[in-house]
């Protein structure tokens, strides 16, 4: 009996000690983990206009912790950026969704991404995007430095630039972007010579600088305004620009389910016949890209007398006019039709009022600005955000150079913004919010 209680006091103390030991060690540490709200649940965007949402983190156990985000799941012409990119969990960011006119319209799911220090987590939007019913664009012209000194005049103009006589570079042109975003401009027309030239070189720059905006770049194709290329030469080069430019992230204007847009200068066609011959010519040339590589343009031509008695002229996307000297040109009546709005037209070493001129006012641009929006053209343009030479420019100018009588508008760069394109962000377009 007594070696029985014995073994039992001994089995206690055992049990005892193992009971003991156990309360005295260490709770495992909680994990470190984290939640993602998205807010609003889905958005509308136009396409060519941004939309907001905001990511909500919390810290569900454990400490705060850094946590870097990011949106995943974009389709081709829309991007994403959050801001701030890292947090701490428990604090917000914004995500900007820019979408281009090259957006389809459709809903999409957008992820976003918070990967913490040992997990990750995702949550969703939804994303739907519009069609625009109307495109504001601005012609722009990718060829400085080297056009500030030409025919004896350095700088080449009559007015002072804000940004100075300066290079078409990476980091200026995502400056004149955002410019233009803020006036409502989504679309820049920018000048092209050909393969190789001046205005070609500076083209990677403008790619670049639009990168991931929203902005895009559509091509004037001057070569037409210098003789009359061959269809097989206009594909060659449209091909060219496409493989050159294009891309997932590329900044090229291709509108959903029509092509890649092509404006066209070809300011030679002063009678029907001749602008019917280039209208011929162009068709074939759409005709030889499609064939050849595949690809689909959006053909936008500058009009000419009798432009809509041409044969073929109906399968013309879009008409435009380019003629700075006169305040607005409505072309808003005739398919793919546009508006165009100069603010002033004073080329540079020619005496202020001689003809072709056209003076700056800005009540008469405000008033433009109010049409133009209202015309319900597709295409809604201004002539120009920097052609400094001709002095069309709506980018920001401190001056004059001289030679202009008193009470010229010279000075147009109120707190830093153009006056012109403050001008712009007044009047948006109807229905250009989501």
């Amino acid at each position: 009996m007594f070696k029985r209680l014995a073994v039992a006091a001994t089995v206690l103390v055992a049990v005892l000690s193992t009971a003991s030991a156990a309360s005295a060690a260490p709770r495992a540490a909680a994990v470190n983990d984290f939640s993602l709200t998205v807010t609003p649940a889905a958005v509308t965007a136009v396409a060519g206009y941004p939309a907001r949402l905001t990511v909500r983190t919390a810290t569900t156990s454990g400490a705060p912790q850094p946590v870097a985000l990011r949106v995943t799941g974009l389709p081709a012409g829309v991007f994403g950026t959050v801001t701030p990119a890292t947090v701490t969990s428990g604090a917000s960011a914004t995500v900007t969704v820019q979408t281009s006119v090259s957006a389809r319209a459709g809903t999409f799911t957008l992820v976003i991404e918070g990967v913490g220090a040992t997990l990750r987590h995702q949550a969703s939007g939804r994303l739907s995007v519009r069609t625009p019913s109307a495109v504001r664009a601005a012609f722009y012209y990718p060829w400085f430095p080297e056009a500030w000194n030409q025919r004896g005049l350095n700088p080449y103009t009559n007015y002072l630039p804000s940004r100075g006589t300066y290079t078409v570079d990476e980091t200026v042109v995502r400056d004149q972007v955002a410019d233009m975003r803020y006036g409502g401009i989504t679309v820049g027309i920018a000048s092209w010579f050909g393969q190789g030239t001046t205005t070609d070189r500076h083209w990677p720059a403008l790619v670049r600088g639009a990168r991931d905006t929203g902005f895009a770049w559509a091509p004037y194709y001057e070569p037409e305004g210098r003789g009359r290329p061959t269809p097989d030469q206009i594909a060659a080069d449209l091909h060219y620009l496409r493989v050159t430019y294009g891309g997932d992230r590329s900044s090229l204007a291709v509108l959903p389910g029509r092509g890649m847009v092509v404006f066209v200068y070809n300011a030679h066609d002063l009678t029907m016949a001749d602008g019917c011959e280039t209208v011929s010519r162009w068709i074939r040339a759409r005709t030889l890209l499609q064939q050849l590589w595949g690809e689909s343009i959006y053909l936008n031509l500058k009009v000419f007398t009798g432009y809509r008695g041409c044969a073929g002229s109906v399968t013309v996307d879009g008409w435009h006019q380019y003629a700075p000297a006169r305040a607005e040109s409505d072309f808003s009546g005739v398919p793919g039709g546009a508006y165009t709005v100069s603010p002033g037209f004073w080329k540079a070493g020619v005496t202020y009022g001689r003809s072709p001129f056209l003076a700056r006012n800005l009540d008469r641009w405000r008033s433009g600005v109010t049409r133009m929006a209202a015309s319900g053209a597709f295409w809604q343009l201004v002539t120009t955000y920097n052609e400094w030479g001709e002095g069309t420019s709506v980018e920001s100018s401190v001056g004059c150079r001289g030679g202009a009588p008193a009470g010229t508008l010279c000075d147009w760069s109120d707190a830093g913004r153009s006056d012109f394109i403050t001008a712009l962000h007044a009047a948006p377009l109807p229905g250009s919010s989501g």
